[in-house]
């Protein structure tokens, strides 16, 4: 039997607090962009923020990394 890593423990610990954290922000909120408006789940605006920020964060720093 193969025994478990200490990664493997604890990529699940971060697996079972992000479900956790998505199941708390499951409620819609109504985000206003210019003039428009629309409903949408929390977890959504998150994660459109993080991508964006990973996004910015790793294209700079192949510009600035020459």
């Amino acid at each position: 039997m193969k025994s478990i890593s200490i990664s493997q423990i604890i990529d699940i610990i971060l697996l079972i607090l992000l479900l956790l954290f998505i199941g708390q922000n499951l409620e819609n909120i109504k985000v206003k962009l210019f003039m428009f408006g629309f409903d949408m789940p929390i977890v959504v605006l998150i994660a459109i923020g993080f991508f964006i920020g990973f996004f910015i964060g790793f294209f700079t720093a192949k510009v600035f990394k020459k």
